[in-house]
């Protein structure tokens, strides 16, 4: 006679649902905060202007020099990736590839933001990079609370 087993289903556990929502709230943040300014100071005028990541993506003026066409490639980073990151954590329940594609994302945000814009860094890009570091923690500890709840579903 045949014998049959039942294979359990990797579950979740509560640990890694807080981690996982309270990843994803964070991104959500870092998605709003794209409207907030991540580089100020005077212009060449002597007026005082700020540009948020989305500014820096879509510019109503064009893409006149080199360094308007850098600033697009740095807000759509800044604006993509946490939409990205909010997406893998909300959809992705059972496997590891969140907490790759997140720390990825999160990583990759904060080079761009430490080397990429400059030396008027604003309110929006300080938040954004605590926000982050918050999120690379984070990543961390769902590794270690899906390899807890892997060593004990194997026990």
């Amino acid at each position: 006679m045949a014998r049959m087993t039942y294979v359990e289903k990797p579950v979740e556990s509560k640990t890694e649902k807080r981690i996982r929502i309270f990843m994803a709230v964070l991104f959500f943040i870092q998605t709003i905060l794209t409207t907030f300014p991540f580089i100020q100071g005077e212009d060449a005028d002597g007026y005082y202007t700020y540009l948020t990541a989305f500014n820096m993506l879509v510019q109503p003026e064009g893409y006149a020099e080199a360094l308007d066409f850098k600033l697009a490639i740095f807000g759509g980073i800044l604006v993509i990736l946490p939409i990205v990151a909010f997406l893998f954590c909300i959809l992705d329940r059972k496997s590891k590839i969140k907490y790759i594609a997140t720390g990825l994302c999160s990583i990759i945000c904060a080079v761009v933001i430490t080397f990429g814009i400059g030396a008027g860094i604003g309110i929006g890009a300080v938040v954004t990079l605590l926000f982050n570091i918050l999120t690379l923690f984070l990543t961390s500890m769902g590794f270690l609370a899906t390899n807890n709840r892997q060593v004990a579903n194997k026990a």
